[in-house]
């Protein structure tokens, strides 16, 4: 076992690897397995965190985010694979869990909550009584770009999240669930309850009342997403293409089609 707490530790890793210079602050990373990878761009931040790889062969790629820090309990087991794009907004706790060499793989500017889990499975397999089959199959969790987790949301596995979404507080978006683009949904479980609404980050809290006024309406449909043949990625073709490979290549694949492509509509979902 290899375990990381600061800067000096990295050096002493032997077989892992830590890329990057995070800053970490009061924050544990625990290698259980061998040849994983953790990747941090520049202006990371480890603060309060917990990142534990439970297996071999996974990779947590964490993108630049100037006015926010990681703050994740992580745990990832075998052959896995974490990306969060760039500019998150996060707010502690939050849990992700990502179990059965599955991955989970989260866009650019994305707020995520105090309170969400996220888990690609169950920690008990279920079998239906007569067929003695398995009915609660792992599956990999992707969420697109500027999406809003609420407070205490749960998303749980094989939900694919289309960019410009939004989940309401509390709510709970089950199994295999895929949710539009500029949606709202609300409830446990939860249900749609707006379409072609959006969001903006634009922080109510300290408004005054000329202020609210001034948040009437919005001009501009930067934050309105479509499906488009030639722009829209299949998250089927990549989550297979992402099992398929070893480490390294996986690192290579997630800078090449998530940080160097950075057309709007990649992660739309009608």
């Amino acid at each position: 076992m290899e375990t990381v707490k600061s800067l000096k530790d990295i050096e002493k890793l032997e077989k892992n690897r830590i890329s990057g210079n995070p800053e970490i602050n009061n924050s544990t990373i625990t290698f259980k397995g061998d040849n994983n990878i953790l990747y941090c761009e520049g202006n990371v931040k480890l603060v309060n965190a917990k990142f534990t790889f439970n297996g071999n062969n996974s990779i947590v790629y964490l993108s630049s985010a100037l006015n926010s820090q990681y703050s994740f309990n992580l745990v990832i087991y075998n052959d896995s694979t974490f990306f969060i794009g760039r500019e998150g907004n996060m707010s502690s706790p939050i849990n992700i869990n990502i179990q059965e060499n599955q991955n989970v793989l989260i866009g650019s500017e994305v707020t995520i909550s105090s309170g969400v889990n996220i888990r690609t499975a169950d920690i008990y397999p279920i079998y239906e009584n007569e067929s003695k089959e398995r009915i609660n199959y792992a599956r990999s969790v992707f969420i697109g770009d500027h999406v809003w987790l609420g407070h205490l949301a749960y998303i749980s596995k094989g939900v694919r999240i289309g960019s410009g979404a939004i989940i309401g507080n509390n709510s709970s978006v089950q199994d295999y669930s895929h949710v539009p683009s500029n949606s709202l949904v609300i409830g446990n479980p939860a249900k749609i309850a707006e379409t072609d609404v959006f969001y903006v980050t634009n922080f109510l809290a300290h408004h005054k009342a000329e202020s609210s006024l001034d948040t009437k309406d919005y001009k501009s449909d930067v934050f309105i997403y479509e499906v488009l043949t030639q722009e829209t990625l299949d998250f089927d073709k990549i989550d297979q293409i992402l099992k398929d490979l070893d480490v390294d290549s996986r690192l290579e694949f997630i800078q090449k089609l998530f940080v160097r492509n950075k057309r709007k509509n990649r992660f739309s979902i009608r």
